[in-house]
């Protein structure tokens, strides 16, 4: 769906040539070869200029309260002569979306089962009213575009599952061939568990295969006959006769409106991405990564680590069919949801070593990315490591007050968050991670004090306590009187700015207050 930047899977297949059935195939021809989508239909003047390019099947985007873009140069006249110079059309509707999708900003379908399918079925009424203000005939194959969404919520399931049931008895009663796109991991999952299948699937799963079978989540034995479309790569930018556009690319073989002679499959993509369908991780790749055409597939762990999330990298020659071991240039993969998890990574996804902090970096959305030139399980796990001792840790007195400062400590998973300030091994005071300061007050009057600090990572874990720094109590002078007069503290207290000088203080002061009065205000210091 291009409001996530996503193109979601949909789902297709042809019903037998009977009935009304039979009406909506007149309408809905079948096409083999390439085709890709975009978020705003190309101008007419792009279409021939792709004419230079492997496609020659096009998706456009009808409507929904969660389409993204606007109608641009889709119209009626459009759609006309973009069908007579050869094109084939893959209609999409981007309806409402499943209550347990990750992104907040979507309208969503209401978890009541009853009012989810009514939902579907005014989807379905909508997306046929839309058919006719742009001139597509009835028996025009409709996708609805189901973003992916979470593959362990079994309500979300079922809401998923009544919404698509009345959307596909809907159109069909109206005599739309009825197709749904999403999410290999979770939609065409979840679909497929129905008794009354739609009509086509659009597979969104994007492992670099072209090819509409061999996926792990969708079994081959259904949408067998000409009932599928696969979108292999994600959003990227290709040029054909001096034209850019944004696209996603898919294999074709389902219903569309129209129907050509399918072209040379295009060269293997010099860069790419694949998801791993649950919207959790994507692997990225740049030029020079990849010597052979490859596939790449990421697939979640199953179930997940305890408190953690895992997903396997495979890489694979496509025409070899060996595993790909090493790559020509670092893979970026990036995993959402790290915080407070510390990076590891798996050769047989059972015994795992956390990553290097130079092997990955912290993202702006919470998550990570990690770099890997080679395949394997990539995981966030519970941080178990403490960060690093606190080093540098120093103190002063001013002015009477202890005053300590140390250098930043460093943490497997990410960030210190804050510091302990110990006082004798009991916590004193926290202090924020940004600070690294602290004045204290507070001493034992009578026994030294031992002051440290330790810091603290966002999964809770301690480092060891930096080294000590003593503090004692400053021995009374011994020439001082056992009990001083009056005056004497009167004397001290206007020194310091309380009070005005006290009339029986004498003019000339005795050696000793000048002795108390320095002790007074230093009666601790570091030890040595």
């Amino acid at each position: 769906m291009r409001r996530l930047g996503v193109l979601a899977a949909v789902l297709i297949v042809l019903l037998p040539a009977s009935g009304s059935a039979a009406n909506r195939a007149a309408r809905a021809g079948v096409f083999t070869g390439y085709g890709f989508d975009a978020c705003t239909a190309p101008s007419t003047a792009s279409l021939n200029a792709w004419s230079a390019s492997p496609y020659r099947s096009l998706g456009i985007y009808l409507g929904g309260v969660n389409r993204a873009c606007a109608d641009g140069n889709l119209n009626a006249s459009w759609v006309s002569s973009t069908l007579a110079s050869g094109w084939s059309l893959l209609p999409l509707y981007v309806g409402l979306q499943a209550p347990c999708v990750s992104d907040t900003k979507l309208a969503k379908i209401s978890s009541n089962l009853t009012t989810a399918s009514n939902q579907g079925g005014a989807a379905a009424d909508d997306a046929v009213s839309l058919t006719a203000k742009f001139g597509l005939p009835g028996g025009t194959p409709i996708y609805f575009d189901m973003e992916g969404y979470s593959t362990t919520n079994a309500t979300c399931t079922k809401v998923v599952q009544s919404f698509v049931t009345a959307w596909v008895d809907e159109l069909h009663a109206q005599g739309f061939v009825a197709g749904v796109y999403g999410s290999a991991a979770s939609t065409i999952r979840d679909i497929a568990a129905l008794s009354s299948l739609p009509d086509a699937a659009w597979i969104a799963d994007w492992n670099g295969v072209e090819s509409v079978f061999g996926d792990p989540h969708v079994s081959d034995s259904l949408w067998a006959n000409h009932q599928r479309v696969h979108q292999y790569k994600g959003g990227h930018k290709e040029t054909w006769g001096g034209v850019t556009i944004n696209i996603d690319s898919n294999y074709v073989d389902g219903p569309v409106l129209g129907g050509v002679v399918p072209a040379p499959p295009p060269p293997p993509p010099p860069a790419g991405s694949v998801g791993s369908g649950d919207n959790r991780a994507l692997v990225s790749w740049p030029d020079g990564a990849f010597t052979t055409p490859v596939a790449v597939t990421l697939t979640p762990e199953a179930p997940p680590p305890a408190n953690g999330y895992a997903v396997q990298l495979t890489v694979t020659d496509t025409d070899t069919s060996t595993p790909v071991t090493t790559f020509g240039a670092a893979v970026t993969l990036h995993i959402t949801g790290a915080t407070g998890l510390a990076p590891s990574f798996s050769t047989d996804g059972l015994t795992w070593t956390p990553l290097p902090k130079t092997a990955y970096t912290a993202t702006s959305d919470g998550g990570v990315d990690i770099q890997t030139t080679v395949p394997g399980y990539f995981a966030l796990l519970p941080d178990t490591i403490p960060p690093s001792q606190p080093d540098g840790f120093a103190g002063r007195f001013v002015q009477g007050s202890l005053r300590l400062s140390w250098l930043a400590s460093t943490d497997n998973a990410g960030a210190v968050v804050s510091y302990n300030v110990l006082l004798d091994g009991a916590p004193l005071a926290t202090v924020p991670a940004a600070n690294r300061r602290a004045i204290v007050h507070t001493f034992q009057p009578n026994a030294q004090s031992v002051y440290r600090v330790q810091a603290v990572d966002a999964a809770g874990n301690l480092s060891t306590p930096s080294r000590a720094i003593v503090v004692v109590p400053a021995k009374r002078p011994t020439a001082v009187p056992r009990v001083l007069p009056r005056w004497a503290w009167d004397l001290y207290d206007a020194q310091h700015g309380h009070g005005t000088r006290p009339a029986r203080a004498p003019k000339k002061l005795p050696a000793w207050y000048w002795l108390w009065a320095a002790w007074r205000s230093a009666p601790f210091h570091l030890a040595r």
